[in-house]
């Protein structure tokens, strides 16, 4: 008798364990270096619901040439390995006039459809507002009141339609905010741009932590003058004292070799150049991560490239973006600083190839840079 009863209390204590357990996973609010550590490695769905220009923006989604998004191609790149997936959306051919900014809903709904197939699957999925620059995102003292009631309406409605999403689903701000074709562009802007960054950083987050629902405690992702980072971007980034809340950074870096220059380009990858990255990390590691603040680098990569090597011979820069990665995975692991790929889809035709998922048949392109990704992200 005296067995049996022990039994039964030890059932009892495990079930209380139990549903305590299920309550307190209810009840989670990760804070968003909480978030940070959740995640491994992240993969963008680029140059898909961020492209623009379609004669009617319905096609947008198509129309710089990526086929439909379907749940295939995201449960294959959960299968590889990626938890998280970064979702770019440029809204502004699918909003209406001031004061409302109403997005259009066959538009969001779309969006929120590609949303739930990452998220159903409690992969972490970044929503963002992407192209906006080539558009009415100016930062700029100049119409900047209208620039900041712009991107509240936008943030306003999402944080609406997705107000009970947990924390699996972060909000980006702004994508790259610069001022297009002037001088500074990517150098960093002036003090006015910056400054002007700073306010809208303001207006997202007070926008979304007003929206009620999960927002009050949702992570939200706020970025420098074009996700730069230069001294001067960094230091004068004013970051809420908000503990969900980390920065985005974009380090496509060393240039030469990430990318192809008509001149210069670096095609092997010998660690000369790995210094390069290490002032940039060294930057967000001394002026934010020190500060308690995480960072996440919302965009990285490098381009798939043909080269002549030493022996005269036409070879494929994939070995040397494996070494690359290496180096650039070491050295942000080291800051506990999470990457997130950038995927435009293009392997093989002219301009920036980026691709290295192959979305018509759910295949890698490069299966050794995809495994390499997961490999060096959990290290």
């Amino acid at each position: 008798m005296k067995k049996k009863r022990t039994i039964v209390i030890a059932i009892a204590v495990i079930i209380v364990i139990a549903v305590v357990g299920v309550i307190m996973m209810i009840l989670r609010k990760p804070t968003a270096k909480d978030v940070l550590s959740e995640m491994n490695a992240g993969w963008n769905l680029g140059n898909t619901f961020d492209a623009w220009g379609a004669p009617n923006p319905s096609d947008d989604e198509t129309y710089w040439q990526n086929p439909k998004t379907t749940k295939e191609m995201i449960d294959a790149v959960r299968t590889q390995g990626f938890n998280t997936v970064r979702i770019p959306v440029t809204w502004s051919e699918h909003i209406g006039a001031a004061p409302d900014y109403a997005i259009d809903n066959e538009w969001l709904e779309r969006v929120a459809e590609v949303v739930d197939y990452a998220y159903t699957e409690e992969m972490f999925v970044i929503l963002d507002t992407h192209h906006e620059p080539d558009f009415w995102l100016k930062p700029q003292t100049e119409g900047l009141d209208e620039t900041k009631a712009e991107l509240a309406a936008i943030w306003k409605q999402l944080s609406a339609r997705f107000a009970e999403y947990d924390y699996h689903l972060l909000f980006e701000g702004m994508n790259e905010p610069r001022m297009k074709g002037t001088p500074e562009e990517w150098s960093g802007g002036t003090a006015e741009g910056r400054a002007a960054v700073n306010e809208l950083n303001k207006v997202f987050v007070d926008t979304v932590r007003a929206a009620g629902g999960e927002n009050a405690t949702r992570c939200l992702i706020i970025c420098p003058y074009g996700n730069s980072v230069t001294a001067q971007t960094i230091t004068e980034l004013e970051v809420p004292d908000d503990k969900y809340v980390m920065v985005s950074a974009h380090l496509y870096t060393p240039y030469f070799f990430t990318y192809e220059p008509e001149s210069g380009s670096v095609n092997v990858w010998n660690g000369s150049l790995k210094k390069d990255i290490k002032w940039a990390a060294d930057q967000l590691n001394t002026n934010l991560i020190e500060n308690k603040i995480p960072v996440i680098v919302t965009e990285f990569g490098a381009v798939n490239k043909t080269y002549t090597d030493a022996d005269g011979k036409e070879t494929q820069n994939t070995q040397e973006i494996i070494k690359w990665l290496a180096d650039y995975m070491e050295i942000m692991n080291g800051y506990g600083i999470k990457c997130v790929w950038w995927d435009n889809g293009n392997y093989s035709d002219s301009g920036e190839k980026f691709g290295i998922f192959d979305r018509k048949n759910c295949t890698w392109y490069s299966q050794e840079i995809a495994d390499a990704l997961i490999k060096y992200a959990e290290q």
